[in-house]
């Protein structure tokens, strides 16, 4: 009986667990983030959904993203926030030249900069690398949807509607 409620505790431990990590965006903005079972909060963020987008300045489907993101941002500044990860490993200086060329009004980052962040996500999602990929996160900061590949303006859309609630 006592292994049984030591074992419990233990699972109950690690389930309780959350994660702090930290991210730094490409204007030095550090953002800290709290992970737990199906919640990724991060500071500032609360009250808005948060896309958080892996993509690749690389990348001819992320590119054909990028559009949306930028109208949509525009269009929800108050309930939305793009957070868009870089995961090809490029450094700020091609990042910011990439967002400067696209007029991109997102936040972006480096994977250089939150590698535990991608880690973390790809452990617990189980993503293999394809993008772009995206992390829908609603309004009190529960994830939400997982997708890899293109989604559409009227889908991602969607998303704002049904997680700023």
């Amino acid at each position: 009986m006592k292994k049984i409620i030591i074992s419990l505790c233990l699972l109950l431990n690690f389930s309780l667990h959350a994660d702090e990590m930290e991210m730094t965006d490409t204007n030095g903005t550090s953002y800290k983030v709290l992970a737990q079972e199906d919640e990724f909060k991060i500071e500032g963020m609360e009250g808005k959904v948060v896309f958080l987008e892996f993509f690749g300045l690389n990348c001819p489907a992320c590119k054909e993203l990028t559009p949306s993101l930028i109208a949509l941002q525009k269009q929800y500044p108050n309930k939305l926030k793009v957070m868009a990860i870089e995961v090809q490993n490029h450094d700020i200086k091609p990042i910011e030249a990439y967002k400067a060329s696209h007029g991109i009004n997102y936040t972006t980052f480096s994977n250089y900069d939150v590698g535990f962040v991608v880690r973390y996500i790809a452990n617990k999602a189980q993503w293999k690398g394809a993008i772009p990929f995206l992390v829908a996160i609603d309004s009190k900061g529960k994830v939400q949807a997982l997708k890899v590949g293109l989604s559409s303006k009227e889908e991602l859309e969607a998303y704002i509607t049904k997680y700023s609630k």
